[in-house]
Order: structure tokens, then sequence, then C-alpha cells
């Protein structure tokens, strides 16, 4: 990857230390309002379903993993930012349901994985292909399937290019690789991520209630193409996934990750020649009621491979929480 020059880290290091106070402070009201929505969904169901716990040595720190057993091969998953394995929970039982072995585990920084102490500790993109490479080395699965969903898209993307004999097929989820006019990010990334928006973003964070008003804000817009029925999911579910991830500490590895989402990008332009000479399968599972990974932006990363292909499903960013069972259809019936 392309490192980050002292002088960006420099402009962007106030805005990384504050922003997990910031969140922190503005999330308080939040959590209240999720478990009350979470209440009229079912629980997840992935705790009903055995699993074996892993704590895996990586980069510094320590990755928690989750292990479902089954038949090879696997279905690694990868969740983006900010949220951690847990979206995975309503999608993980129909997969081991139908034999197939699943392991799930948090980045570094986020979920119950390590949230790194070394002074100077960067979390990076690399450091999450790292991440994924302890973790099949680990439990030593030698062939499997990288799920990759948002800010993990990328990760499971380059692992697949740098290590195509380990990868039987890969999946993409409604998520962004290199530069192209049809992804759009997310309000609240782009106030994080822009270093020439540094002071709007030190300025929400000075004020609880505006950064409150802001994660509404974002709320609201990644809802508009909704129907009630996935709105009530999005509050019930996705929102409480969010809302604790920051409580349990993961606001710097996401103020890091997200100041870093434009070089990522370059970088990973840079590798349109080794994406051009990967000749394994590639399944585009997209939420199409995504209003900023859209379904044009399917079809754009889909056209950068030789074979890939783009599965619809009607639902939105977080299609794994809203649709399931249909997910896991499309998994099997690509395997």
């Amino acid at each position: 990857m392309n490192p980050l020059t002292d002088a960006n880290l420099a402009s962007r290091r106030d805005v990384m230390l504050a922003t997990a106070g910031g969140l922190a402070l503005a999330l308080a009201s939040h959590p209240a309002r999720a478990t009350q929505a979470k209440a009229n969904i079912e629980a997840p169901m992935a705790s009903s379903v055995p699993y074996t716990e892993h704590r895996i040595s990586s980069g510094g720190g320590m990755v928690y993993a989750r292990e479902y057993p089954g038949q090879d091969p696997a279905f690694v998953m990868m969740h983006g930012f900010p949220d951690n394995l847990h979206i995975y929970d309503y999608l993980v039982p129909y997969l081991t349901r139908a034999g197939r072995r699943v392991v799930v585990f948090d980045f570094l920084g986020f979920g119950q994985s390590e949230k790194v102490a070394a002074e100077g500790y960067q979390y990076t993109f690399m450091q999450q292909v790292g991440d994924l490479a302890a973790v099949v080395n680990a439990l030593k699965i030698d062939t499997f399937v990288p799920v990759g969903h948002d800010s993990g898209g990328p990760c499971a993307a380059n692992y697949a290019l740098d290590n195509p004999d380990r990868v039987a097929w890969l999946c993409l989820m409604n998520c962004y690789y290199s530069d192209s006019p049809t992804w759009r990010l997310p309000e609240i990334i782009e106030v994080f991520g822009d270093p020439w928006l540094k002071n709007l973003a030190l300025a929400f964070l000075s004020s609880p209630d505006q950064m409150s008003w802001l994660i509404t804000f974002q709320d609201k817009h990644f809802q508009v193409n909704m129907p009630p029925e996935l709105r009530e999911r999005f509050d019930g579910i996705v929102r409480p996934i969010v809302d604790g991830n920051f409580a349990e500490g993961a606001g710097p590895a996401f103020a890091q990750m997200t100041a870093q989402v434009r070089d990522s990008v370059a970088y990973n332009t840079s590798r349109f020649p080794d994406i051009r000479r990967f000749g394994k399968r590639v399944n585009l599972i997209w939420g199409v009621q995504d209003p900023y990974l859209t379904s044009v932006t399917a079809t754009a990363i889909a056209a950068t491979y030789p074979r890939g292909v783009v599965k619809s499903v009607e639902a939105g960013h977080w299609l794994m929480i809203d649709k399931p069972a249909e997910v896991a259809q499309l998994l099997l019936t690509s395997s």
C-alpha cells in the first residue's frame, strides 16, 4: 500500500484520537433506543450453533475468530467498518445447516479482537490482509471462499490476488475496491476520511449533540430505499452492532481505517493488471437498495474481473442481515 506521509499522518492524528471519545459520547443516547427496537427482532441464530473460539496472533495483537464445523471449502467471512463479525449472525446458521464449514472473525481493533495499545501502532488495510492470512493459516484452511463485505471487500480481493491457489472462488458483498465514478462514500466516512474536512470533523466531535445528529442523519440515508420491515432490521440489529462495537473501543481503528480509504483505493487501482489475470470465479452478491454502493458499483467491479458476475438481492447495505436465507442460497449454489 502507498504509505501515508508523515505530514498526512500528522494532519489526521487529531481527528483519529478525538474520534473514539467523540463517538462514544455521541452514541451514549443510541443504545437505549436501539435495544428497544431490537426487542422486536428474533435473537441471533448463530449463538445456537456450536462453534470453537480461537484467539490468533497477528501483527502484534490477538484476533478473535469463531469456527463452525462442516465441509470445505470453508466460507471465511470478513466484516467492514464500523461493525464486526456479528453482522453474519443470521447468515451462519443457513450455511452450517447445509453442512458447510464457516469461519468469522473480528479484525484487530474491532469486536472482540485486541485493541492494540502499542505506541505508534497503525491499523491498516494491509494489516487486515495479514489478519485474514493469520486466521486461515492457524486453522489450517488450505482452500476457502473469502467473503468480504464493505471495507472487508478489499481485504478479500487483495488476499485472493496474492494467493489464488488458496481460493476456491471469491465473494464480494456491497463493497468498494478501485477508483471509479460509480462508488460513493457515506457522508460520515467523507467527513472523517478527508483531510480537508478535518476542522469539520473536529467540530462534530466537540459536540456530542451534533455528532449524534450526524449519526442519525447517516442512519436515515442508509435506509432511504428500504421498505419498513428492513428499516426495522436496521434499527434493531445493525445499529446495536455498531453502537456496541464503539462502546467496546473500536473508535481508534475506525478513525485510522477511514482516514486511509483513499490511499487504499489508489493502491487497489494499481492492481488492475493482477485483476485481469485472476482466473477464479468472482461472485458479487449485492444488496441493490444500498444508496451508496449501488448495483452500478457492483457491475463496474464485476467488469474488471475475467469471471465476475453480479447476483442481486432486494436488500440494503447489510444484505446478510436483511435477507440471510437468500444470501445463503446464493453462496451455496455458487460452490
